[in-house]
């Protein structure tokens, strides 16, 4: 079945995860972590974004942004193209970092974003990586430290989400504490990712139920919300995901931004401006044509590593 374009629609709240290929390590030391966040800050910085709960573990990690004007895949893009590329060049490795692509889920804020600002800052207790909630808050790797005031706030959206529990800073962030005791060994087995109104009708067999009969089903796995929060979003906006460019198009872009033809791209020349093209080219076909390293390789005769630099290069001319 082919798969769903993804509802992005500006000013709600998404629940973003994505997890390594084949559940293997995205972070594997200090200097993973730090380039990650940075690329993140960097990306809702231009994109309008804003971020109401993180965490980062080792295998996959959890993000709830608002989105600003932009697009969130113009987030997601911004962060995980550039962050695979610079984390195969660190790691000398290879190939596709994450499984598959990263999964969306459009919440209905008022009804779920207190449950999922909780439910991400969890994340490194229910995996065993702190004993305690005194541990969790000097985990550096989430959002749950800033919001009790013992790191720095950085680019999580503090005050936003304070003011849900009071408007004394201090006052709040002893009913947050309080709300993430209460809920620290409430939400196994759960993932608030998506089903639309299977929550609100009581399970699939009753939405098989509303199939049979005719009834109108409002059922969608990209939204995590009741029937009417359904309802409202299918009236939305669908944004689909750009296109995937063609060989032509890819050339047609090079060639518009840095003069460099198909020949000279596939020439032995050294030369700074010929790089250049070869590095967009190369983050073009990778990022936007579904190309895939091996045949960049073969097309361009260069070595594994040579062809991750050049596509970290070309995403950075490209922004």
């Amino acid at each position: 079945m082919p798969r769903q374009p993804r509802i992005d629609i500006e000013g709600h709240l998404y629940h973003v995860i994505a997890r390594g290929i084949e559940r293997g390590k995205i972070f594997r030391d200090t200097m993973d972590y730090e380039d990650f966040l940075t690329r993140f800050k960097t990306a809702l910085e231009k994109t309008g974004g804003k971020c109401l709960a993180w965490c980062l573990m080792p295998n996959h990690f959890h993000l709830l942004i608002l989105r600003g004007k932009q697009p969130l895949a113009e987030i997601m893009r911004r962060v995980m193209t550039g962050y695979a590329v610079g984390f195969n060049i660190r790691h000398k490795r290879s190939g596709h970092l994450f499984q598959n692509r990263y999964k969306s889920i459009l919440c209905d804020e008022e009804e779920y974003l207190l449950e999922l600002v909780a439910y991400i800052h969890l994340n490194p207790l229910r995996a065993g990586m702190v004993r305690d909630l005194a541990g969790l808050v000097k985990y550096k790797w989430c959002g749950h430290g800033a919001l009790t005031g013992m790191q720095k706030a950085g680019f999580l959206e503090r005050e936003y989400i304070l003011g849900h529990f009071d408007k004394y800073e201090k006052v709040a962030i002893r009913k947050y504490e309080a709300f993430l005791k209460d809920r620290q060994n409430k939400y196994k087995g759960k993932e608030y990712s998506g089903g639309g109104l299977i929550r609100s009708m009581g399970g699939f067999q009753n939405v098989l139920n509303l199939r049979k009969s005719g009834e109108k089903e409002l059922f969608d796995d990209r939204v995590l919300g009741n029937g009417d929060f359904v309802e409202s979003v299918m009236k939305g906006s669908n944004e689909p995901e750009p296109k995937k460019m063609t060989k032509q198009q890819i050339l047609a872009e090079v060639k518009r931004m840095t003069g460099i033809s198909y020949k000279e791209l596939t020439s032995k020349s050294r030369e700074r401006g010929i790089v250049k093209g070869r590095a967009v080219y190369c983050y073009l076909c990778k990022g936007r044509g579904g190309v895939n390293g091996a045949e960049l390789m073969k097309e361009l005769g260069l070595s594994s590593g040579t062809v991750s630099y050049l596509t970290h290069m070309g995403r950075m001319a490209d922004e």
